[in-house]
């Protein structure tokens, strides 16, 4: 596994990391003032925990402000981390294989004293934190589609019911995209499924280059796609539809094989359910779809000038095709 180089982050001032590691961690973490490190990072697979329980007996032999740790499923701060003027880095490696690279940052100089006590507090680690990168690398797949590597179907769900509590709580709204490929099972029936491949993992890149936020893309299966948008993406929601329909139509392998996009497009209703709100969004694709190719279809605009509406509205639903 390949380090990753960690980015500079520029934080705001913030009280000591000590006194609020302590205070942040009191309730979460365990008691560690009898137990060694080892036996505490052995309780949790979370690579978050690890850091935070790691950290606390970091704090106990120097004057830190800040952890940060930089593996290939992220970077990862411990509670109350700062950058500070001084920062040490070093790699934890286990079997000749690079688990992660941890920074430390500090008022004070590290001394060659104080860098060895910290190596000795790293080889604790790297048991407990290869089972938990093993662990990560696992929930990474299982909530990856393989071919395209967006998320799969089971990571739509846990992410459209989480869109959806969070549009709710934060009184903000949210749109459902799903775009289906026109022409594709003529494509894997006359060039072959390999072919199919290839024009998927196309349709996926442009997807990728034409949003912002890449962990909102979705692979049902098949040539079916997702798109979830909250807050500001979801204000316009109608132009990201036009911007992903335009970039996948105007592709030129998707023009090779006449292959064609069409997208249904639902803005989230006030007391909508998950199924309802999915619904709508299916029945404007099926819309899109019946009306031709390459077009777009949406339903609920209103959902975001006037909150009092509760039912789906279907105006729109029967506006002019989208020519993208």
């Amino acid at each position: 596994m390949d380090c990753i180089m960690t980015r500079e982050l520029a934080l705001d001032v913030a009280p000591s990391y000590a006194a609020l590691n302590r205070c942040q961690q009191a309730d979460s973490l365990p008691d560690c003032s009898e137990q060694t490190l080892t036996s505490q990072l052995q309780t949790s697979l979370d690579i978050q925990q690890q850091l935070d329980i790691f950290s606390m007996y970091v704090g106990r032999l120097l004057s830190i402000t800040g952890i940060r740790l930089n593996t290939a499923f992220g970077e990862h701060s411990a509670a109350g981390s700062v950058n500070s003027i001084h920062s040490y880095k070093s790699l934890l490696v286990l079997n000749q294989q690079c688990l992660a690279e941890v920074h430390y940052h500090s008022d004070q100089p590290f001394s060659p004293m104080q860098q060895r006590d910290l190596v000795l507090l790293e080889s604790e680690w790297l048991f407990a934190l290869r089972n938990a990168l093993v662990v990560a690398r696992l929930q990474q797949m299982a909530l990856k589609d393989p071919l395209t590597a967006l998320g799969n179907r089971r990571f739509f769900d846990d992410s459209f019911a989480k869109a959806i509590q969070l549009s709710r709580r934060r009184q903000q709204p949210c749109a459902l995209l799903l775009l289906d490929l026109d022409n594709f099972k003529q494509l894997n029936d006359n060039y072959g499924h390999a072919t199919g491949d290839e024009l998927l993992i196309v349709v996926a890149d442009c997807m990728r280059e034409a949003l912002r936020q890449t962990d909102s893309l979705f692979r049902f299966g098949g040539d079916e796609f997702a798109v979830i948008l909250a807050d500001d993406d979801a204000d316009s929601a109608d132009l990201v539809a036009r911007r992903l329909l335009k970039a996948i139509n105007q592709h030129h392998k998707c023009s090779q094989y006449g292959i064609s996009a069409s997208a249904g497009l639902a803005y989230m209703q006030p007391l909508q359910t998950a199924e309802q709100f999915f619904a709508a969004a299916d029945r404007a694709l099926y819309e899109a779809k019946a009306s031709g190719k390459a077009n777009l279809r949406q339903t609920g605009r209103e959902a975001l000038s006037s909150a009092a509406k509760v039912s789906f509205a279907t105006s729109q639903a029967s506006s002019p095709p989208v020519s993208c």
